[in-house]
Parts: C-alpha cells; structure tokens; sequence
C-alpha cells in the first residue's frame, strides 16, 4: 500500500520538485551550511592555526565577550557602519542622478556615454585601492586639480590623515560602485511604462512631482535590491580599504573584516576573528536582511 501511495505521487508530480531541488540542497549544505555552523563551532574555544577543539580550549562565549570589551573592535564597528551608510547613499544618488540624466539624452549619445561611465564596475576592487592610492599622492592629479580652487593637502588631507581617511575610501568606493547603481536603475526606467509619463505631463506635473509620485514609486523595489546587495558588499568590506589604507591611520578607516583577518593571520587568534565574522554576519542580516524579508513580505499581503 505504502508503495502504491509513493508511485501515486511521484505520477502527480508531488516529489518531482523537491528530487531536483536535492541535488542544490546538497551542496548548499555541504558548502555553505555546514562550514558556517563548523566556524560558529569554533568561535566558543580559544585557537590558533592548527589547534585542536579540545575541552580545556573552551571557553564559551568568551569570545563575543571580548569584542564588546574590545575598544578596537567597537571603533571598527562604527568605522564599518560609517563606511556602509556614506557608501550606500552616495552610490544612491549618483546613480539615480546620473541614470536619469543618461536616459533623457538621445539614445545615440547615452549609448556612447553608458559604457564609458560603467567602466570602473569592471575593474578589480583591489586595482581600484591601488589607482586611488595613486591620485591620493600629494603629488598626484587629484591635488593638482584641487590647487586650482586653492584646496592643498592641508585643507583635505586625503588618506594621511585620520580624519578624512574614511571618506577616501568611501569616495573611492563611490567611483567603482555607482556604475552598479546605474545599470541596475536604468533597467528600471525603462520598464516603467510611458503612458504614465504621457498622463503626467497631460496634468501638467513638473519634473520633481514627476519624479517623486511616478518614478520614485515604481523603482522602489529596485531600490531595495540596490540597499540589500550594497550593504552586504560595504559591511563586509575587505579589499578597497586593505589595498588603499590598510586601515591605517591609526584604525580610523579599519574595517571589520579586516580587523578579522588581522586577528587570524597577525595575531594567530582564529577563534577571536571567527566570532568577530558571526557578529558580522548578524550585524548585516539585522540592518539589511530584516528588512529586505519584511518588503517582501508586505508585498505578498497587498
């Protein structure tokens, strides 16, 4: 009988789902499942490189005690947060502005213009802290332009001092990424229908009552892609700020991965930096991931 029923269902088609989600399943498992909740494992013992789990390296939650102790670790928190939210809004804006400014230009010119413009996004993150390193020079291009409105390195000290570090590596960050931005709004744009545009314009509707009761409505689920996919990328953060400041000066533009992986391969202390990257992980599913599966859930009771 037991038989009968399984045949019964796999004819209806009722497990042919879930027998070609296994093989995935699988490896979501074995890949990424099971080393998270290995390395969380970890993260309740005291070890270095080639240690073993053992009773008498237990230590508990020791660890996530210690980052809240830790006055490094918490500067390196606001230093990330800080990063993520100047990162974030300006790739906002200079996406929004520039994707409307290349799609109300003739197709011929935008079509010339948006290849040049999405560029950078092509670019390794890593190339981007070295060529920034470079227009960061005192000597470099950047100062030479800014000499012509009487700005020098003491008015904008750049990556030399403390106080503007982050803000250059958030500017160059703004440089590779706003492409993204500007990709993604524009496939947006264009799947807005025209009509609405038409009737808009019918009303007499000016350019910003244009922009904040049709355009803005209609990309706002584009928006939250956007949010979520940069705020992972800029919590996370390693490459750009390692290959343009190594954090330096003095910790002011440190961020949280690389104070992990300073931790694990500097100071050989990996159970340390594998609490530090699961309080990562549940800082940005608490900013950026709540929220996301909150949107979507909104939209399925409308």
């Amino acid at each position: 009988m037991k038989q009968k029923t399984f045949e019964w269902s796999l004819e209806r088609g009722d497990l042919l789902p879930l027998l070609m989600m296994l093989p995935t399943l699988l490896v979501i498992i074995f890949i990424m499942v099971v080393p998270l909740a290995y390395g969380i494992f970890l993260s309740f013992f005291t070890l270095g490189f080639g240690g073993k789990t053992t009773v008498d390296s237990f230590v508990g939650l020791a660890n996530y005690s210690q980052f809240f102790n830790d006055p490094v670790a918490l500067k390196v928190t606001l230093n990330t947060m800080l990063f993520s939210f100047g990162a974030i809004a300006g790739d906002l804006l200079l996406g929004t502005l520039i994707s409307l400014l290349l799609i109300n230009l003739k197709s011929f010119t935008s079509s010339i213009i948006r290849p040049i413009v999405t560029m950078p996004l092509l670019v390794s993150p890593v190339v981007v802290g070295l060529i920034w390193r470079y227009i960061y020079d005192p000597k470099g291009i950047l100062y030479w332009f800014l000499g012509k409105f009487g700005i020098g390195i003491q008015q904008f000290p750049g990556v030399t001092s403390a106080s503007t570090a982050l803000l250059s590596t958030i500017i160059a960050h703004w440089w590779q990424v706003t492409p993204f931005v500007i990709i993604v709004l524009t496939a947006g744009l264009l799947s807005i229908p025209v009509e609405y545009y038409e009737a808009s314009k019918i009303d007499g509707a000016g350019p910003w009552r244009t922009f904040f009761q049709i355009t803005l409505p209609q990309l706002t689920s584009v928006y939250v892609v956007i949010l979520l996919v940069s705020g992972v990328d800029t919590i996370k953060i390693f490459d750009i700020i390692y290959s343009l400041t190594g954090g330096g000066p003095n910790n002011s533009s440190l961020s949280l991965s690389i104070y992990a992986y300073s931790q694990a391969f500097e100071q050989s202390n990996l159970s340390y930096s594998i609490a530090i990257s699961v309080l990562t992980m549940i800082l940005t599913f608490c900013i950026f991931g709540i929220p996301f599966i909150r949107h979507n859930l909104g939209k399925g009771n409308r």
